[in-house]
């Protein structure tokens, strides 16, 4: 048996003992609590050991009074063992940071408690109102056994470092952030110390340099778009695809995610791609707001997609949270297409002279800001409307017309029909034939105001 469990095993022993003594009264024998020992009342003080004194009320905690009890004899022991270095910690300059919040360095601080292994029980006590129990540590064998464990991690964090160095000088830099961060959450136990580490180069604080390696690494992105505008137009058909490039140290970055948004004419999300062995993502721009004055496409790199999958998420992303990557906007010019518009309009067969169709689609497009030109000059799309309302009988003394209505819009470049619209028996309702024309009509316009205009658009900038 090893000395540590004999020495464990004649204290406990010897401590239950001492509790209580027995007692013989007439012919029974009861059990009498014995006087409380030294440490109970005087807290020991001793050179060799850390000491941790912890005790439970019987009468208020009576199912768990020894768990207590013992829980407190050991955050004694840990108040006793620790002590909060000053200086170059890597807590101490997160503290001195505003850019940090108190709680997050509250939950840091908190992870990296001591944690306390090999400690003896040095005795136990209890009579019938309170338990205690008196824990103490080796002094020596602690700071011996912590700093071989400090050793070990400082180590393994310094061969992260290391090989982070070398997947930085490779550009290789998704393997380079993975690297740095496992690094620094190897010696998280050590954030609240002074971690001085000696290397080839000089002596450094490890923890400090590996956050720094992450620093430099986020700011050291850049985002470069292919063009300094993304113009659309009709001879683009109001869609383009641009090359978006991602540098560190002005070479191109596999692995890097990025994104992109802008106003469209329906809600968008930013969306996101990953750069390619060249360091470049395509961005495509379509669908965009006409109405929006100032329109840009918004490109961000995303860092949090480099956090490693296996370590605290909620820590990593406070430690980058400061970390301010490059973003560009790109803005947005939309050369609105013009239209010509004719139109042949008819009631019940003969040309009428108002054009209310034509009209009413000139109004439209215009309010989306399209361009809509007057003579048959320069222009981007032909609009041809025909149009003829035609007799429904009548009924009740009510006359019925319906109007047919034929909308087409083609590409004068290329002759190509971009859109094509028949509606039929749009119907009109009123005391007379005319009126009954007038009201079809009417219902026409409503028809080019709430449908056909923004079909039209659709077809030619989505």
């Amino acid at each position: 048996m090893p000395a540590f469990s004999m020495v464990l095993i004649t204290l406990m022993s010897f401590s239950g003992c001492s509790n209580s003594k027995n007692i013989q009264k007439g012919d029974k024998e009861i059990t009498a609590p014995a006087e409380a020992p030294e440490w109970v009342g005087q807290r020991p003080h001793s050179g060799s050991y850390y000491i941790g004194i912890g005790t439970c009320s019987k009468t208020s905690q009576p199912l768990d009074y020894q768990t207590i009890a013992k829980k407190n004899a050991l955050n004694d022991l840990a108040s006793e063992i620790s002590v909060r270095v000053q200086g170059e910690t890597f807590l101490n300059s997160l503290e001195v940071n505003k850019n940090f919040s108190e709680e997050f360095i509250s939950t840091i601080s908190t992870t990296t408690d001591e944690k306390i292994e090999d400690y003896e029980v040095a005795g136990i006590w209890e009579n019938g109102k309170e338990y205690w129990v008196y824990y103490r540590l080796n002094k020596a064998a602690y700071q011996s056994a912590k700093q071989q464990k400090k050793n070990k991690a400082l180590s393994a964090a310094h061969d992260y470092y290391v090989k982070g160095l070398a997947a930085e000088s490779e550009l290789n830099i998704p393997a380079a952030f993975d690297l740095y961060m496992h690094g620094l959450f190897s010696m998280k136990e050590y954030w609240d110390e002074v971690n001085e580490f000696r290397t080839d180069s000089g002596t450094v604080y490890l923890d400090n340099e590996l956050y720094s390696s992450l620093q430099r690494l986020g700011t050291g992105l850049s985002i470069r778009p292919g063009t300094t505008k993304v113009v659309l137009s009709a001879e683009n058909k109001y869609n383009a695809d641009i090359p978006v490039s991602v540098y560190y140290q002005g070479k191109g970055v596999k692995g890097i995610t990025t994104t992109y948004q802008y106003v469209r004419n329906n809600y968008m999300k930013p969306k996101s791609s990953i750069t390619d062995d060249a360091g470049k993502v395509m961005v495509n721009v379509s669908n965009v707001s006409t109405t929006e004055k100032a329109n840009v496409v918004d490109l961000k790199i995303i860092l949090d997609a480099l956090l490693a999958a296996d370590l605290d998420k909620s820590i990593q992303t406070g430690l980058i949270k400061n970390i301010r990557t490059e973003s560009k906007q790109l803005p947005i010019e939309v050369v609105m297409p013009s239209f010509y518009i004719s139109s042949e309009e008819k009631v019940y067969g003969q040309a009428s002279s108002t054009r209310s169709l034509a009209t009413t689609l000139n109004s439209e497009l215009v309010k989306q800001g399209m361009r809509v030109i007057t003579t048959n000059g320069e222009r981007d799309y032909d609009v041809s409307i025909e149009s003829n309302t035609t007799p429904g009988g009548s009924s009740q003394g009510f006359t019925v017309a319906f109007l047919e209505l034929n909308v087409r819009v083609k590409n004068v470049k290329t002759g190509d029909v971009v859109y094509q619209e028949s509606l039929t028996a749009i119907k009109g309702l009123q005391l007379n034939a005319d009126a009954a024309s007038i009201e079809a009509y009417k219902k026409g316009k409503e028809k080019i105001e709430q449908q056909i205009t923004r079909s039209i658009i659709d077809a030619i900038m989505k």
